[in-house]
């Protein structure tokens, strides 16, 4: 019971600390995978062909040997090189391993880093994606935040994997072939804007197979809003012959369907051949050259014309309607002014119009108005009016004393 009892406080504080440390765990490791999420990606490898035909190699084996030297040298010897390629054999039969290894053509000759880089990336790649395959085929993209072009590798414990005839080529291709197309496609006509792609990527094709490189890369502007400027590139091998670059991208070409010609990009990726298709930039340096498209996926609608002899005219409701609004529109500022101007006159004015009778003496009547605005007299006319005050034309008295009636000839 004593042991029991002495390490019942032991566990109990063992369980505190981790209680209390397990936030500040939390925390770290959130930190931690917030680092690795903001961290750049250096490269990421666009397409892998792991193990066709060449089996798997054990760890530490001779076969294992001879690619860890591969890996060593061939880097260094193809971005030596003027064409960025190489090819290199290391061992003997059976555990001989063939490599080859080419950097795209859109590569700087006098960046020897960026293309050695990419090779050796490629191998650590293929052992990753690919562990102890004897035959593998990388194709090695960075991502669009590294300007840096990619790369190519390929190996396989089978001699004809770099043989230069037709057949062998053709083997080698078909089990390194990689395809890989968007899932989103381009509006528009789809007949049209398969027939524009076409044309771009035959016309690349074309290109790369007569350049001294065998590189190539072209841009298509299309008059559509709905079919964006395609950029394209196509590559072969510098080891092969002009007919034998051309006749492995017209291979990949036939693959390019009524489907796929449509997509938004895409890549067929052989062993001696490349060709690709995006809707943004993704080479190094300008086109090499611009295709004209021989359709456009929409037609734009034509401009809608006045008939033949009205051209020129005027449509006589068009100036009813533009000389007629300025004219309501001084009518009405000028009628607002006028009650405006009449509401002032009214206020300002008092008038009094009342007309009373009255019965005085006599039987005369007192008729009289009043009005804002009374008539002014001189003292003669008042004389005359009253007959000199005569008593025949009083009328009585007032609180201001004698009232008399006036008789005004004309005013």
């Amino acid at each position: 019971m004593k042991s029991i009892d002495a390490k019942l406080p032991i566990r109990r504080a063992r369980g505190l600390i981790t209680q209390r440390a397990l936030p500040r765990l939390i925390t770290m490791a959130a930190v931690v995978l917030l680092l690795l999420l903001l961290m750049p990606l250096s490269a990421s490898a666009t397409g892998q062909v792991c193990g066709k035909g060449g089996g798997n190699y054990t760890a530490n084996s001779t076969y294992s040997s001879n690619l860890s030297l591969l890996a060593a040298t061939l880097p260094l010897n193809a971005s030596s090189s003027p064409t960025l390629f190489a090819t290199a054999t290391a061992g003997q039969s059976p555990d001989a391993v063939h490599a080859l290894a080419l950097c795209r053509g859109d590569t700087a000759p006098d960046n020897a880093t960026a293309c050695s880089g990419c090779i050796s990336d490629s191998f650590r790649y293929a052992q990753e994606l690919c562990p102890n395959a004897r035959a593998a085929a990388v194709y090695f993209e960075y991502n669009d935040s590294d300007s840096r072009p990619g790369c190519l590798l390929g190996f396989s414990p089978d001699a004809a994997f770099l043989s230069l005839t037709p057949s062998g080529i053709a083997a080698a291709d078909e089990s390194t072939l990689f395809q890989y197309w968007y899932f989103q496609s381009m509006r528009g006509d789809a007949a049209a804007v398969a027939a524009d792609v076409r044309e771009l990527l035959n016309g690349t094709a074309h290109d790369a197979a007569a350049a001294k490189r065998f590189f190539a890369t072209a841009v298509m502007d299309s008059a559509s809003s709905d079919v964006p400027t395609l950029y394209s590139l196509a590559q072969c091998t510098p080891d092969l012959s002009t007919g034998d670059c051309l006749s492995c991208l017209q291979r990949l070409l036939a693959m390019v369907n009524d489907t796929t010609a449509v997509r938004m990009g895409g890549k067929i990726l052989a062993l001696r051949c490349t060709i690709r298709f995006e809707a943004f930039m993704f080479y190094n340096g300008l086109a090499m050259r611009r295709i004209n498209p021989s359709s456009s996926g929409v037609i734009p609608a034509p401009p809608v014309r006045d008939p033949p002899g009205k051209r020129n005219r005027v449509r006589p409701w068009v100036i009813a309607i533009s000389v007629a609004a300025p004219v309501a529109l001084v009518a009405l500022c000028f009628i607002l002014y006028y009650r405006r101007l009449r509401r002032r006159y009214k206020k300002g004015k008092m008038r009094l119009n009342g007309k009373r009778a009255r019965k005085l003496q006599g039987g005369d009547e007192l008729l009289w108005e009043m009005e804002a605005e009374f008539s002014v007299f001189d003292f003669h006319q008042i004389l005359e009016a009253t007959r000199y005050f005569s008593e025949e034309n009083k009328l009585g008295e007032g609180g201001f004393g004698p009232v008399y009636k006036m008789k005004i000839k004309k005013l």
